[in-house]
């Protein structure tokens, strides 16, 4: 029985993922696996592309040896899909692109370690913590951004109590977090004296003094948005559920979305669960009274454009325990007719 073991391929001048597949006799979503399974965040495979400065890839050696995993039988899921705890942290580097058409306007990034806490009362809980934040490839540079960031980290460690499915229930240490903010406001307070910064700190007060307002508040973020989806429990014959479920828009309000949430077949060549989720936004308002969060619209109300908005949100899951390895998801929402606005959310266990 020979080794299989991970090794490093070159990418040469002109070489695209397909080309390499290709030369491999492999599939381009296995190379593009096995690769993100191992690499750093920023020499990931991103939209089927090669980072520029990307120079090799990993593979597994039986590629190489003309053993293409695709000979492999493939092994069905199950319908019933639950997490396994695992008590050592696993480290997520998270993405956030806003674009204005194809055009870039913002990127958000930063690493989050999560881990499930043991307790007496067999509860699943399942503990945050955020690293640095950087906004287009810096650090919070601008005061109000650095305010911002502050504020933000307060909330961490994070201990939230999570359901069967896989959804958020409640804030596990609130009052720890709300001991750490009455710490921490009067040094902001201090620093930070304008008068929009004082408005932002009234704000901030709102969130950590009330457990149901944060949770508003963790629900508008995408990382925790998507992270905690109700992805686990039984699927269905047909493997497929639809639910109803609130969504960031424009990273702004929350909206009503129909979800339709599929639990693909079969595990893919690495042994990974695949879990598909098409959304729709649910809405008779346009954009402009979304924003304006009217709630009572005008009787007549001709000419109008109703917000057009869908969503596409791929999850891959260990096989060993079921757990998240990453989220890749792309919500696009019609502005005009000139003009789409597009997020692109991307989570990778590192």
């Amino acid at each position: 029985m020979k080794l299989i073991y991970l090794t490093k391929y070159p990418i040469l001048e002109g070489d695209t993922l397909e080309s390499v597949a290709e030369k491999l006799k492999i599939q381009t979503e296995y190379l593009k696996e096995v690769h993100n399974a191992k690499a750093g965040f920023w020499d990931k495979i991103r939209r089927n592309r090669f980072p520029k400065h990307l120079t090799e890839i990993y593979v597994y050696s039986d590629v190489l040896q003309g053993q293409s995993p695709e000979k492999l039988v493939q092994r069905e899921t199950g319908r019933n899909l639950f997490p396994v705890r695992f008590y050592a942290p696993k480290t997520y580097g998270y993405t956030f692109e806003n674009y204005e058409g194809d055009l870039l306007k913002s990127k958000i990034h930063y690493e989050v370690d999560v881990v499930y806490k043991k307790n007496d009362f067999n509860f699943k809980i399942i503990e945050i913590n955020r690293r640095q934040v950087y906004i287009n490839q810096k650090m919070p540079d601008v005061a109000i951004e650095q305010l911002l960031d502050k504020i933000a980290q307060n909330i961490f460690p994070i201990a939230l109590e999570i359901s069967n499915t896989g959804e958020i229930k409640g804030i596990v240490n609130h009052s720890e977090i709300k001991k750490r903010w009455i710490a921490n406001k009067e040094e902001l307070t201090h620093y930070y004296k304008k008068e929009q910064s004082d408005t932002i700190i009234k704000k901030a007060d709102q969130y950590f003094n009330n457990e149901k307002v944060l949770l508003k508040m963790l629900s508008k973020n995408w990382f925790f948005n998507l992270f905690f989806k109700p992805i686990y429990g039984n699927y269905p014959e047909k493997k497929e559920i639809q639910y109803t479920e609130k969504v960031p828009f424009l990273s702004k309000r929350l909206l009503e979305y129909e979800i339709t949430q599929t639990l693909k077949k079969f595990y893919t060549k690495s042994g990974k669960l695949i879990i598909n989720y098409i959304g729709k936004v649910l809405e008779n308002r346009t954009i402009g009274e979304v924003l304006q969060n009217k709630t009572i619209l005008e009787k007549d109300r001709p000419n109008i454009q109703i917000i057009q908005s869908e969503g596409n949100v791929q999850y891959k899951l260990n096989s060993s325990d079921n757990s998240i390895f990453s989220i890749i998801g792309t919500f696009s929402t019609k502005m005009s007719d000139e003009k789409i606005n597009k997020v692109q959310v991307e989570i990778y266990q590192q």
